[in-house]
């Protein structure tokens, strides 16, 4: 009976090998219709995801085809190996945009008809149960330790919680004569991790101590931030002369790195007035030195902005002209290198609004106020989203003034300042005036 069937199959294998196929095709052609909701459908979203993908090939294609031309004009052997290089290229390629996502449902119908024509009868029932499978699989959620204290587990039993150094103040603290020793250490360290005006003001006191110790201590910590700002400014003081030695003509004068040392310096010196590290003898020289290199990195960014402005403009105009489904290496590229100017345009941006507003508090410093307003509002006018950082320092010169509806206008304006914790209050009372 055995023999008999092979016979048979023998005489008409090829009435049942078109059988087969056009079985394996038609099973393949509904299969993957009815599955094609699980992939990825062709839109313009998946379109340009391709394109993305295809680029770096695209990319590496073109390096191999100038490759290719320049070695005809070296050596035959070396044209030899980039041409074989250039059609293993071309055939990943090939295979490659096969495989994109807009491809899925070919890809599918090409996987079934191979899987139902190389397995006979029972290809075509595993192809269904395949399909089924994927069509109705479903996943168990995957619950994440989000490591939440559940209040619950802890009652109503909370840890006692004392003041650290006692009751009163930090200034109290270090000049009692009774308070512990171990207590004032203590504090000097928490004092010195937040060096602010008020903080160095307190560390100050520690300088008449009656405790070696303590005063010892106390002498450490403004030395220390004595050395590390002059180390600070003594580098970018090198950096600052080297550029400005040389001729405005010079090829390797950098007027960027010239600015930017400039800018570090100025807020240096501000630093060591502003954190009561200067002695108040070089109080005013330091404010100078403020003045000179903040204007001088002023007039790098000013300029430097709208030279950078005037370029994103003319890149946007060449991006427009390039559509991006028939050339994406150069759509991209000018892509690129238009977004790496924004993001120089807002750095450049940002740092001009922080010079502005320091020399503002500079002025501020000097009770020049007139000088301020102007500094002031010219910051706001170039980054008005920075408004919750510029606009205090305008609505507190103005007070100083005495112009007290230009503050009210001002803190009814700046809807930002009910972000920040400390200036929320203020703008509040002031809104309700």
């Amino acid at each position: 009976m055995v023999a008999e069937f092979i016979d048979w199959v023998s005489r008409n294998f090829v009435i049942l090998s078109l059988v087969h196929i056009i079985v394996s095709a038609v099973t393949a052609y509904f299969l993957s219709k009815y599955s094609k909701k699980r992939f990825v459908v062709n839109t313009k979203k998946v379109r340009d995801a391709d394109s993305l993908r295809l680029l770096p090939i695209e990319e590496g294609l073109m390096i191999t085809k100038d490759s290719l031309k320049n070695s005809l004009k070296i050596s035959w052997k070396n044209s030899i190996k980039i041409f074989f290089l250039f059609i293993h290229q071309s055939l990943f390629k090939l295979l490659f945009q096969f495989s994109l996502h807009k491809h899925n449902y070919k890809t599918n119908m090409l996987f079934m008809f191979l899987f139902n024509f190389t397995i006979p009868m029972f290809g075509v029932l595993a192809s269904i149960w395949i399909s089924w499978y994927i069509m109705n699989v479903t996943y168990s959620k995957k619950v994440e330790n989000t490591n939440i204290l559940n209040l619950d587990e802890f009652g109503m039993a909370f840890l006692k919680v004392e003041r650290m150094f006692g009751e009163g103040s930090m200034s109290d603290l270090m000049t009692s004569e009774y308070a512990p020793k171990s207590k004032k250490l203590m504090a000097l360290s928490s004092l010195s991790a937040n060096l602010s005006p008020a903080n160095l003001k307190i560390i100050k006191n520690t300088l008449f101590s009656t405790d070696d110790e303590i005063r010892m201590f106390g002498y450490a910590i403004i030395n220390k931030a004595e050395q590390k700002l002059s180390a600070k400014m003594n580098t970018h003081l090198e950096i600052f002369n080297e550029e400005d030695e040389k001729e405005e003509d010079d090829p390797d004068l950098d007027f960027e790195r010239r600015a930017y040392a400039a800018k570090e310096l100025g807020f240096l010196y501000w630093e060591m007035v502003y954190i009561e590290l200067a002695h108040d003898s070089l109080k005013d020289n330091f404010l100078d030195e403020v003045i000179r290199y903040t204007t001088i990195a002023k007039e790098f960014y000013t300029d430097e902005v709208n030279v950078i402005y005037e370029k994103i403009v003319k890149y946007e105009l060449k991006l427009a002209e390039i559509k991006l489904e028939e050339n994406p290496i150069e759509y991209y590229k000018r892509h690129d290198t238009l977004e790496m100017e924004k993001r120089r345009y807002d750095n450049f941006n940002d740092i001009s609004t922080r010079l502005y507003v320091l020399m503002g508090r500079v002025y501020m410093y000097k009770n020049d106020l007139e000088k301020a307003v102007i500094e002031f509002t010219i910051a706001q006018d170039i980054d008005t989203s920075e408004a919750s950082f510029s606009l205090p320092y305008l609505a507190e010169v103005n007070f100083l003034m005495g112009n007290y509806d230009v503050v009210h206008l001002i803190m009814k304006q700046a809807k930002d300042l009910e972000f920040n914790a400390t200036l929320y209050p203020i703008s509040q009372q002031w809104r309700v005036v």
